[in-house]
């Protein structure tokens, strides 16, 4: 839940979409720095330790991996594999090796940035606080400057791709010949430099309008709570649905790393408690006080808001894998 402070809940919201800024000129962090010489600290910290924990996870299950019987993590990574060169073998037909580790590692990087808009609102930018840090936005893909900077990384690498699949010729006559042939060149030209722009204007907005969107709904539906775990109420609200939290993410781990949960769980642990929670909670609001049961609602819409944006930031992570696939695709066409 928010914390309540001095600037009421516009001071909040703005705090909230406020990047942790260093201005290059005078080496010092400046939330209201602006212009081309400012990095986004924290965008850029993320992007980083996100990357950094895909290639460790990818890389310990190829280490372990095994002929025999695979452990669940190690069929989960397959699954993944096998999941994105289907889709690379369905839209690309050039033979390109590094298309597929391409589109991996940009597919489960964007989710993994998408993912952070899972994680409690205040709960990483309160950390920062106590860092050092007054502003820290936790999620890359919200920032324009990293959503539009992998679509124009995506770009330069298909374009440079289509010299080497077709030759400087082959780009050249496809700039000033189609579609209209010799006679209207400069026409001609002026299309393909449209249609080419548009591709990293579309894929990074895209990414950046969906994910800033969600962002957006999280800070409000927070900013809702301001002050409430003031009151025991409050403070029981949030033990119960840290409490289910938990317990869903201890399930989750135990399936995925069963080597570090030797015990097996009894079946009334493992099944009837985490349902009883999961029914009780709904009951729970209605013998809550009025200000409490306020924010349970606050705080039920929130979690069903968080439901729903999983399927949200899954799908945007596999269109811009799969619109990265295409674009390598059209560039090795030759038409």
């Amino acid at each position: 839940m928010a914390s309540e402070g001095s600037e009421g809940t516009s001071g909040y919201i703005l705090h909230h979409l406020t990047n942790l800024k260093l201005d290059l000129h005078t080496m010092k962090l400046d939330p209201e720095a602006t212009g081309f010489w400012v990095l986004h600290v924290d965008s850029m910290f993320f992007s980083v330790v996100l990357a950094f924990i895909f290639l460790v996870m990818f890389r310990l299950a190829a280490g372990k991996a095994t002929s025999g019987v695979p452990g669940k993590w190690q069929n989960f990574i397959e699954m993944c594999v096998e999941f994105v060169d289907s889709q690379v073998k369905d839209a690309y037909h050039h033979g390109a090796r590094f298309v597929a580790p391409m589109a991996l590692l940009v597919g489960f990087w964007v989710f993994m940035m998408n993912f952070m808009d899972m994680l409690p609102v205040d709960l990483l930018p309160k950390l920062g606080i106590f860092a050092g840090a007054d502003h820290l936005r936790t999620v890359p893909s919200t920032d324009p400057n990293v959503s539009i900077g992998m679509s124009l990384t995506v770009f330069l690498i298909a374009f440079g791709y289509s010299f080497v699949a077709k030759g400087f010729k082959g780009v050249a006559g496809e700039f000033l010949l189609h579609p209209f042939g010799k006679w209207m060149m400069p026409v001609n030209f002026l299309l393909k430099c449209v249609e080419e722009l548009a591709k990293p204007i579309s894929l990074g907005l895209r990414l950046f309008g969906n994910m800033y969107a969600g962002e957006m709904i999280f800070i409000l539906l927070a900013s809702f709570t301001l002050g409430a775990p003031a009151t025991p109420q409050g403070w029981m609200i949030l033990a119960i649905f840290g409490g289910l939290g938990a317990l869903a993410w201890c399930f989750l781990l135990r399936y995925m790393f069963p080597d570090f949960f030797k015990r097996p769980l009894n079946k009334f642990w493992g099944l009837q408690v985490p349902l009883v929670l999961l029914l009780g909670i709904p009951v729970l609001g209605a013998f809550l006080p009025s200000g409490a049961a306020t924010t349970f609602s606050h705080v039920a819409l929130a979690t069903a808001w968080t439901l729903f944006h999983i399927l949200i930031i899954s799908l945007q992570a596999y269109i811009f894998m799969t619109l990265t696939v295409v674009y390598m695709a059209m560039a090795a066409d030759h038409h």
